[in-house]
């Protein structure tokens, strides 16, 4: 495809691979060949298994997304929401005002604990980073284990996923280097991006913090693979999440999971939107799948009524919000 220097695409339905490609480098001097082996990070494509895993975990204690967040952690200030409606980005949870580091997860939660929601519920925007140090600290409550050991221990493994939220030394020789965009107002959407570069808005806030990681240079260090941030942090195949999202298909919380919580304007993305249980809905060429993309346009869907599931995984970075129409017609191609 044009632009592109390595990538894969998956397609998968009831087990089976229906359409597997694989083309191009994995680094940006075009020295390394792209593989059905290669790893990529796919930062917010993270956020769908990180929403199954949370689910999973509340599950296992008796609850469900319609229990309080304040019977697992009291000491947030958000102990009357539901986890639906934290996990549908209505939390108000989505930056922090006190400046901490992302690699110092202790602060992040004490900060976390500290402020008071952004909104109130009813409004929803999205929680870039903020979600994944939410659904990680609620997991170690009630499971004792952090949600990327709950991953690999409970999905990825026993499931023979390739995809991590923590990734072992042992497979950093299969990770892609990550080539960034520009960002400028001309990506699109121009709300968002407008958004983006004005100092002091709630989206610049919600990109921003925790601090210390701020470009796609950082992604390509070894401590970020390692550090297995759930919200943004996991790295694997498009095989892996082509894999995750078929599973998924089969699965008991899936109705739970994509049952509608919250549409409409978003206040951090500046556009018009719905969520499920972590999982953004209406996606797709026909905004007929359920499922997350990442930043520079990777992306994890699938749709629930054909049973197909899709992924796709890239080293180059598009200065958009959401994948370009050329990476999305893949699907549209089956």
């Amino acid at each position: 495809m044009k632009d592109e220097i390595g990538w894969s695409f998956v397609a998968m339905k009831d087990g089976r691979e229906v359409v597997s490609r694989h083309e191009g480098f994995a680094d940006r001097h075009r020295t390394k060949q792209w593989t059905p082996e290669t790893i990529a990070p796919v930062w917010s494509a993270t956020k769908g298994p990180m929403a199954v895993c949370v689910l999973m975990a509340l599950h296992r204690v008796g609850m469900d997304g319609e229990s309080l967040v304040g019977r697992v952690w009291p000491e947030l200030g958000a102990g009357h929401l539901t986890f639906e409606e934290m996990f549908s980005h209505q939390g108000g949870y989505a930056g922090l005002r006190e400046k901490v580091s992302i690699w110092d997860r202790d602060a992040v939660i004490a900060s976390l604990e500290k402020q008071e929601p952004l909104w109130e519920t009813g409004t929803h925007g999205y929680h870039p980073r903020t979600i994944g140090f939410l659904a990680d600290e609620i997991v170690r409550r009630v499971d004792g284990r952090s949600l990327g050991r709950f991953w690999r221990e409970e999905i990825g493994e026993p499931e023979g996923i390739d995809f991590w939220i923590g990734l072992p030394e042992e497979e950093h020789h299969r990770v892609a280097e990550l080539v960034p965009a520009r960002v400028s107002k001309a990506g699109e959407p121009k709300p968002f991006y407008e958004a983006l570069l004005t100092k002091d808005s709630l989206t610049r806030l919600a990109f921003s913090s925790p601090s210390d990681l701020a470009g796609v240079s950082e992604m390509n260090q070894p401590r970020a693979w390692r550090a297995g941030f759930p919200a943004m942090g996991g790295v694997g195949s498009a095989l892996g999440l082509a894999k995750f999202y078929d599973w998924v298909l089969r699965q008991e919380i899936l109705e739970e999971l994509i049952r509608p919580r919250i549409k409409g304007l978003d206040v951090i993305q500046r556009i018009e939107n719905s969520f499920g249980f972590g999982v953004m809905l209406g996606l797709g060429p026909e905004k007929d799948c359920f499922g997350h993309p990442g930043a520079g346009g990777s992306y994890g869907f699938a749709n629930a009524e054909t049973g197909m599931s899709y992924a796709f995984v890239m080293n180059h970075f598009e200065s958009n919000l959401f994948p370009s129409g050329e990476r999305l017609q893949l699907i549209g191609e089956i």
